[in-house]
């Protein structure tokens, strides 16, 4: 099954990118995967 991607506003990404890079030691960088094709399969277990 897969799940097509949310068009998040570009200021909301850009506040919870900062956060998780300042608040995550180790963590430089956050990215959005906007495929609908693996790898953003939703797996049912």
């Amino acid at each position: 099954m897969t799940a097509d991607w949310y068009n998040f506003e570009h200021n909301f990404l850009d506040v919870v990118a900062r956060k998780i890079c300042n608040s995550v030691r180790g963590v430089n960088r956050v990215v959005q995967d906007i495929t609908s094709k693996p790898p953003s399969t939703i797996e049912w277990e």
